[in-house]
């Protein structure tokens, strides 16, 4: 191969990974149309579980989409007993009925880009906390990336969704959520390391090419 044909065959691939990358990684549809969000919330007020609340909420925030992703923050805290298991009835540790909710859930969001930013155990006790009347023992925090709001729609409404959202409310106790956007990050996000990284691997790999042809 010469080494002009290696480059070319170098470089080139790692843009068309970059561009493919890019493309599964960043919402290039936009917001929501109206239709969209109707279409969602006449599925989900068809479930016979519906919160009529919480669809409203969901419904303000779906109507509010800027076509920009979002993280998802949750504190939880999960019952300190075993709990019935949503299929069997036998008792069950509640992190393994969770981890059967995030098996699935997670699964599917994984297609559509979404993906945990970080999980963190809490290890001490509340410091430099007030102004709330209660003060649940939270087990874990953790934030999970979406690619859009559509793609939150998408999940929610996925016909799998209720039977394995069963998992996650047996293993839970008492939780809150609530959809955040960046203002400052002090590391890279996937949607410029992973080019990043593909490049400077195109780089090594051209070095290397034309190093052994210099030398051969």
């Amino acid at each position: 191969m010469k080494k002009f044909g290696a480059g070319t065959w170098i470089w080139g691939t790692a843009v068309v990974l970059s561009l493919a990358f890019s493309a599964w990684y960043n919402n290039w549809r936009g917001p929501l149309t109206a239709t969209e969000i109707d279409t969602y919330m006449e599925q989900l007020q068809a479930r016979p579980d519906n919160n009529p609340a919480a669809l409203k909420d969901l419904r303000a925030f779906l109507e509010a989409d800027d076509g920009r992703e979002f993280i998802m923050l949750n504190v939880i805290k999960l019952h300190a007993d075993p709990q019935p298991h949503p299929q069997t009835g036998e008792p069950t540790d509640a992190s393994k009925l969770l981890t059967t909710y995030s098996d699935a859930f997670m699964g599917r969001l994984f297609f559509s880009a979404g993906h945990p930013m970080f999980l963190s155990d809490r290890v001490g006790p509340y410091l430099d906390t007030f102004g709330v009347t209660e003060r649940p023992d939270w087990t874990w925090t953790s934030m999970v990336r979406y690619r859009s709001r559509r793609d939150l729609a998408d999940a929610a409404t996925f016909e799998g969704f209720p039977g394995a959202h069963l998992f996650k409310t047996a293993a839970i106790e008492q939780t809150f959520n609530f959809p955040t956007q960046t203002r400052v990050q002090f590391f890279m996000s996937p949607a410029l390391l992973v080019p990043f990284l593909l490049l400077f691997a195109a780089s090594l790999a051209h070095l290397v090419v034309t190093l052994r042809a210099t030398r051969a």
